[in-house]
Order: C-alpha cells, then structure tokens, then sequence
C-alpha cells in the first residue's frame, strides 16, 4: 500500500470513529485490491483519473487505484484521497 499525502491530510481531519471505519476498508482493499467499485462520477475522474476504484466507509468514498505487482508478485495499491459522498452529489 502506498498512501499519498492528500490521503493522508483528509483523513487527519476526521474524528477517530471515522478514521477507524476508512482504515477497516482500507484493510479491506489491501487483502482484496479488486474490491471496489469502478462507478466513479465524472468530476472525480477528471481529478484522480479514470483507472481509479472506491470503497465507501462512514459517509465517505476512499479512492484508490491498483498499480500492478512487484517483484514479489504482491499487487501494489496506491490511495488517493478521501472524498465526502454528499460533496459528489
């Protein structure tokens, strides 16, 4: 897993229930990198690209896109950003 710095500052701004429910999913992701969903609205394609995936955790989408395998065979995800899902709406 890679977590980029926006993911990052988003998530340092959230109280610790919501914190704890984006992590769970975030362990989610890591055992399952395929898990989320590719319906994704435009305006977020547009800012993160259109190979990107979402978990929803809390009231928020949690963004993320799968970046292949290493040299251990291990599938490499990197997460982008957590979005609020009214502010998508």
């Amino acid at each position: 897993m890679i977590y980029t710095t926006p993911f990052l500052e988003d998530l340092s701004s959230l109280d610790e229930a919501r914190e704890n429910a984006i992590w769970e999913k975030i362990l989610l992701v890591e055992s399952f990198p395929g898990v989320g969903s590719s319906l994704i609205e435009p305006s977020l394609l547009t800012a993160f690209g259109e190979a990107i995936l979402k978990v929803s955790a809390a009231g928020y989408d949690v963004l993320y896109e799968r970046l292949g395998r290493d040299e251990s065979n291990t599938e490499v995800v990197r997460v982008l950003g957590i979005v609020p899902q009214r502010a998508i709406r």
